[in-house]
């Protein structure tokens, strides 16, 4: 999280970004391997159609690079994107966002059972008090711990939570 919005990146073959673009409007983008659009043929345009208020140079700089496989927008109360060729299935969204839209997907990344990041419990308290937009750091330092009792970036973790609108001093 940071000044520009929200960013996952899994250092593999996922990536996305969450951007807000004023009064109620948002870009969502990014791509996953699995992302049928970069490589379609005849080639998809990810902006037609789209507002004059999304970061068009930005967006067009990854598409050049092949580094861009959906652009979604939200204004209005609705989600749009360009129309995809009847053909084409997967831009990749839900492989990369999937375990953000499902409350027992998210509880399980939450708790990262492979890695014993959490207990199950601790992920739901976790989910909880982000949910009441309570979430202190204070909280969150006591329910995470870092790899090999590493210490916690506190500034850090606070200026997430707060720019997140998961906690307000």
């Amino acid at each position: 999280m940071d000044d520009e919005g929200l960013h996952l990146d899994d250092a593999g073959c996922t990536w996305w970004g969450l951007a807000p673009r004023g009064e109620g409007r948002y870009v969502l983008f990014g791509e996953d391997e699995s992302s049928g659009v970069k490589w379609h043929r005849p080639p998809v345009d990810m902006l037609a159609g789209a507002p004059d208020w999304l970061p068009h140079e930005q967006l067009k700089e990854l598409v050049s690079g092949y580094e861009l496989g959906c652009v979604y927008w939200y204004e209005d109360g609705a989600w749009a994107r360009a129309p995809y060729p009847g053909t084409l299935r997967d831009d990749g969204l839900d492989c990369g966002m999937s375990r953000f839209t499902d409350r027992a997907d998210l509880l399980r990344t939450l708790a990262d059972e492979d890695h014993a990041a959490t207990s199950a419990q601790d992920a739901q308290a976790l989910l909880a008090h982000a949910e009441r937009r309570r979430l202190t750091p204070e909280l969150l330092l006591s329910l995470t711990a870092g790899p090999g009792g590493r210490q916690q970036d506190r500034p850090a973790m606070t200026r997430a939570l707060e720019r997140a609108g998961l906690y307000r001093p």
